[in-house]
């Protein structure tokens, strides 16, 4: 009846278990890199406003709230984080390359 490879053996308790809020961990084991990244490109994100920002800002901002209400929802993060990731990397290569070759 009960499964091994669960955490306490008990299939009801695990799986109240994934219901609980997610901690700072479960953000970085899941998101890895990009976890240290994307808080850069949502600053950005807000700085530099346009429709698209907007889009990605709001995104992020409900699948953070989400995925901090249930750890299993945490996974929602992971393309908007990459988006923001791609933000900051987007504008680190702007200024870095692009600007100085056209000076």
């Amino acid at each position: 009846l009960f499964v091994k490879h669960t955490r306490t053996g008990n299939p009801l308790v695990d799986s109240v278990a994934e219901h609980q809020p997610a901690n700072e961990q479960a953000y970085s084991h899941y998101l890895h890199h990009i976890y240290h990244i994307a808080p850069y490109g949502f600053l950005l994100s807000l700085v530099r406003f346009t429709d698209a920002n907007l889009f990605i800002v709001l995104y992020a901002g409900t699948a953070y709230f989400f995925s901090n209400k249930m750890a299993r929802l945490v996974i929602l993060l992971g393309p908007v984080a990459s988006a923001l990731g791609g933000v900051l990397l987007g504008v680190a290569a702007d200024q870095l390359l692009v600007r100085p070759v056209a000076r």
